[in-house]
């Protein structure tokens, strides 16, 4: 899961690369702007940042505060990291119950120049909180080993 969201994340990394040379090229060489690259482009890093945040977690690498999982003893770095885990669990499940219906208020709204409908970035939101939620779930429980070091990661 973790590569296919950042295969996913990448290709949309490249999408947005290429509409941006597309706005600035049409906006100084040819003269006419496209109206539509900056929606696309700002949806696109929200889809892209949301599924790779999942990523992110599951490999160690989002921020933190490591102040004191340096000087606890394993046991309890453990327990700290299991703490850790559990509210990003609980913060990843508001973004899911909030976003949820956030997203269905927004289904019938469309974006005013690429008109796409506003659910598409809403949504975002929540398939990133499933995605964080899922692999937050799978540290705590599948890989005890792991979390002796660092949260989701080898130190």
């Amino acid at each position: 899961m973790t590569r296919v969201t950042e295969s996913i994340g990448a290709a949309l990394m490249a999408f947005i690369l290429v509409a941006n040379f597309l706005q600035v090229f049409f906006r100084y060489a040819v003269g006419d702007p496209l109206g539509w690259t900056e929606e696309v482009m700002r949806y696109s890093v929200a889809w892209m940042t949301f599924l790779v945040a999942g990523a992110a977690l599951f490999r160690g690498e989002q921020m933190s505060i490591d102040l004191l999982s340096g000087v606890l003893p394993p046991r309890l770095r453990r327990v700290q990291n299991i703490v850790i885990l559990s509210l990003i669990c609980a913060f990843c499940l508001i973004l899911v119950i909030y976003g949820w219906p956030q997203a269905l208020r927004n289904m019938s709204q469309y974006s005013p120049v690429a008109r796409i409908p506003m659910i598409v970035p809403y949504l975002s939101v929540v398939v990133g909180g499933l995605l964080m939620l899922v692999k937050a779930i799978c540290l705590i429980i599948a890989e005890p080993e792991r979390l002796n070091s660092k949260v989701g990661g080898v130190e």
